[in-house]
């Protein structure tokens, strides 16, 4: 099993506390409409409050309660379940 650092941290990037948005440009910030990284994605209708920072790694946590390490996360594209905001009803 993958460890979980218990305490939430700030953003290594931007110094967004957790539950804040991200700084514009960072690079941890992912995608609300593809699940990529936001900075190199270009993707419009993006929501900075669905990506918001947790306080962890984005992906890590989902990564530890599937089991799977980030890297079978993202190649497998689960990632997407999690960092894509559903469309509204």
């Amino acid at each position: 099993m993958i460890p979980v650092d218990p305490k939430p941290t700030k953003c290594h990037d931007c110094n967004a506390e957790p539950g804040e948005q991200h700084d514009g440009g960072c690079d941890v910030e992912r995608c609300s409409v593809c699940g990529g990284q936001w900075i190199s994605c270009g993707c419009e209708g993006h929501d900075p409050l669905f990506a918001r920072w947790t306080g962890f790694w984005p992906g890590h946590l989902e990564a530890v309660a599937l089991g799977m390490d980030l890297n079978t996360l993202y190649e497998s594209g689960v990632y997407k379940l999690f960092f894509i905001k559903p469309d509204p009803i």
